[in-house]
């Protein structure tokens, strides 16, 4: 089941963030800040504030009755696709436990059918260059990189290579 993000989901929402982050950057993000800057409370903290100030439009994906995993979408945040009916999925997260179930398709699929619902033409998604499990699962889905990067300073790199992000896109 697939339901909106309450405030008393934020701490279990915060656990699955802050893990994923953990296993899908290990070796690519500096240790220094998954283990030392990440925070499930901060991280819950800011969950909370982003859905008092409707920041995205965020869901849970629950499995016997417990928070799984979690989607964030919206309109796109990027100024080349404003307003032409670009959606963006901001974040897909499963508990890693959970990684290869059919969740974080499910919620994809979600994602993908209330762009459509909503007369959307595309989705959009940022993915970092460097995890290759996460660009082969939204290649399997039909999305392809357009050409736009962006590369994220403000994360320090766990080898000294700079840590940038690819655009994907999928016509709908």
């Amino acid at each position: 089941m697939i339901r909106k993000t309450a405030a008393d989901d934020a701490d279990r929402v915060a656990e699955i963030h802050t893990e994923g982050w953990r296993q899908a950057y290990r070796g690519i993000i500096a240790d220094s800040f998954l283990f030392g800057k990440l925070s499930v409370c901060r991280r819950a903290g800011n969950i909370r504030k982003e859905l008092e100030l409707g920041q995205g439009e965020s869901y849970v994906a629950e499995r016997g009755g417990v928070v799984a995993g979690f989607v964030v979408m919206g309109l796109s945040r990027d100024d080349d696709k404003r307003g032409e009916g670009n959606f963006e999925l901001w974040a897909v997260y499963t508990e890693p436990a959970m990684k290869r179930s059919g969740l974080g398709a499910e919620m994809l699929a979600f994602c993908e059918t209330e762009a459509a619902r909503r007369g959307m033409r595309e989705v959009s998604l940022w993915v970092l260059e460097r995890n290759a499990s996460a660009r082969a699962f939204y290649e399997k889905y039909g999305y392809r990189p357009d050409g736009a990067v962006k590369v994220l300073e403000r994360l320090p790199s766990a080898d000294g290579v700079q840590i940038a992000e690819m655009r994907y896109v999928k016509k709908l």
